[in-house]
């Protein structure tokens, strides 16, 4: 059933109604997509190593010797002073093991931040770029649709065209075929005349012939 022209203005307008959603849609995803932001984090700055070297060479405490007339003095002093020395050895030597132990845990933790960043910097490229292809590719969408439905319109007025010649030329042959009818029926008309004027002659002829006998 053809459609009248308010359908047909119904329709336009809803098509013109779901282009403006797509593309108000299509806006709205674009200022969606993520960007890496300018001030991302960097990974914290090396271990300060400078003085694990001195801390390594000077952790030990040397007495000086005990020489000369006070010698005896000075190995007192020493004898007094020596828990001390001792104390603070094993402090020294506590302090440079935590140090030592210390570095390689900061420069493995500052590699484990460094490449975790990396991933991290490059998942969001990724992501970023991905849905930059998906706006590109939804940007294609009405494109594609407008050229297929310009296909289908060029089938069907191809398909009318190819129905309306052979409707044509349906038309020429009925009415070559009623030529032809008619053309038939004029002669058959003119024999049926032509044979009643034969009958006529022929009655005319025996009435004359019975009068003259």
């Amino acid at each position: 059933m053809p459609k009248s022209p308010d359908d047909l203005e119904a329709l336009k307008e809803e098509r013109a109604a779901a282009d403006r959603a797509y593309n108000d849609a299509l806006t709205r995803l674009d200022r969606a997509i993520q960007r890496l932001p300018a001030d991302f984090p960097q990974p914290p700055p090396v271990p300060d190593e400078h003085q694990v070297t001195p801390l390594n060479t000077l952790w030990k405490i040397a007495a000086p010797p005990a020489t000369g007339f006070r010698r005896g003095f000075i190995a007192g002093v020493r004898r007094a002073v020596a828990p001390l020395f001792e104390q603070q050895q094993a402090f020294n030597a506590a302090l440079v093991d935590h140090v030592n132990r210390t570095v390689p845990v900061a420069r493995e933790t500052r590699a484990s931040i460094d490449s975790t960043l990396t991933v991290l910097r490059d998942t969001i490229a990724e992501l970023v770029r991905f849905q930059s292809l998906l706006v590109e590719f939804l940007q294609q969408v009405t494109p594609y649709v407008d050229t297929r439905d310009r296909d289908v319109a060029g089938l069907l007025r191809g398909l009318s065209g190819a129905i309306n010649a052979v409707a044509d030329e349906v038309l020429k042959r009925s009415e070559a075929t009623l030529v032809r009818d008619r053309r038939h029926e004029m002669r058959v008309e003119a024999l049926e005349t032509a044979l009643a004027a034969l009958r006529d002659e022929l009655a005319a002829l025996q009435r004359r012939g019975r009068h003259d006998a």
